[in-house]
């Protein structure tokens, strides 16, 4: 089979693969769409590190049964189509992948394994079968929205809530989305570098936003005017950020500490293996407290997870979370230049994640575009005389 192999940070190919092979509590897939998510670009830039070379990135996924093993025939058919989260960053980046899914409310006996980033992984993955309303392209963003539920009902704010959320990404966005139309914030306020992905919160749940590189003056007056008591939760969606270049003074989590009150929660959500630059002092000072959801299994056992990507699904299937200003590009699995580019170009302007596609599912989405382009405009015609 084909797969992606990463070689080293900015190196990715397209190569020849063995076949993988599964086992009575698998099932084998068949790629149907991977979505580019910043923790496969952490491995492409090196701010991640892998225990060893190459790797096969791709972990926001979707697939269709081809196979089933022996003691999942209960639980999942040859043609559903299924999605996870969990069973490590890889493997999604490929013909075929094989899977050991938990679905929600499962009985099924929990395994786990030691890995040396420092947390137990569990052997199986919190795994959801599709309905048919949900297309392919869009169904890859139940997994970073299971992330963003796990660590938000895990450690949710209190309802009416002022709530700030660092960085505009896809993850962010999506946690702009959840604390607005389902957890009750009272408002939320974006910051961010990039005017386009400032734009796109406000239009999905966003109150206020803030660009920390051009307004970071009116940041500082709103700290002062409220007596560094203006917000009451932080989520962290930022990955890797550098310093602040010299004589610039704060950066955008001190920023945010900043608005928070005495007591105020700040929540770590963004992950990177290079150490991050945090004010001491205002946790300090200000007895912020800083919370994160573990990976680690033992603490967080993979079943509770199944549970949450069921709940994530839902959010998508009945449009209460809105998964389509993620997906901002398509390209073909086939295509290795596009694929190559969408890495290289990770983050740029306004774009989020490019949506990794099947042939067949690529026409699909083209096929189902054009439809509804075909409705707006009949829709737009001005209605006829009646005489």
């Amino acid at each position: 089979m084909y797969a992606y192999l990463m070689n080293a940070p900015g190196e990715l190919e397209r190569a020849s693969v063995p076949d993988p092979v599964f086992g009575p509590d698998e099932i084998l897939l068949h790629t149907e769409a991977v979505s580019i998510c910043s923790t496969d670009v952490s491995y492409f830039r090196g701010h991640l590190v892998p225990e060893t070379w190459p790797i096969i990135p791709g972990h926001e996924y979707v697939g269709r049964v081809v196979e089933v093993g022996r003691n999942l025939r209960d639980s999942v058919s040859v043609g559903d189509r299924v999605t996870y989260w969990g069973q490590t960053d890889f493997g999604g980046m490929a013909e075929y992948r094989a899977l050991r899914p938990i679905f929600p409310g499962s009985i099924s006996r929990e395994t786990s394994w030691y890995t040396p980033r420092n947390f137990y992984d569990a052997d199986q993955a919190a795994a959801v079968v599709l309905p048919p309303t949900v297309p392919s392209d869009l169904a890859s963003v139940i997994e970073p929205l299971t992330s963003v539920l796990r660590s938000l009902l895990l450690n949710p704010p209190r309802p009416g809530d002022t709530c700030v959320v660092l960085g505009c990404g896809p993850s962010a966005l999506l946690a702009v989305q959840v604390l607005e139309r389902y957890l009750g914030a009272g408002s939320v306020i974006a910051l961010d570098h990039n005017d386009a992905r400032l734009a796109t919160a406000l239009r999905h749940g966003a109150s206020l936003a803030f660009n920390t590189d051009t307004q970071g003056s009116e940041l500082d007056a709103l700290v002062r005017d409220h007596h560094d008591q203006y917000a009451d939760y932080v989520f962290d969606a930022l990955p890797h950020i550098g310093a602040p270049a010299p004589g610039t003074g704060k950066d955008i989590r001190e920023q945010a500490m900043g608005l928070l009150r005495p007591e105020g929660a700040y929540v770590v959500y963004g992950a990177t293996a290079v150490p991050q630059r945090i004010n001491t002092w205002m946790i300090l000072a200000k007895g912020l407290k800083l919370m994160s959801t573990p990976f680690d299994v033992r603490a967080f056992p993979m079943t509770r997870s199944a549970n949450i990507t069921g709940i994530a699904l839902r959010l998508i299937e009945t449009g209460l979370v809105d998964p389509r200003p993620l997906v901002t590009s398509r390209v073909t699995l086939d295509d290795e230049k596009g694929v190559q580019q969408a890495f290289t170009g990770y983050g740029g302007d306004a774009s989020m994640k490019t949506s990794m596609l099947a042939p067949k599912v690529l026409l699909d989405y083209m096929e189902r575009e054009a439809g509804a382009t075909d409705a707006a405009e009949a829709l737009a015609e001005p209605a006829g005389t009646i005489l």
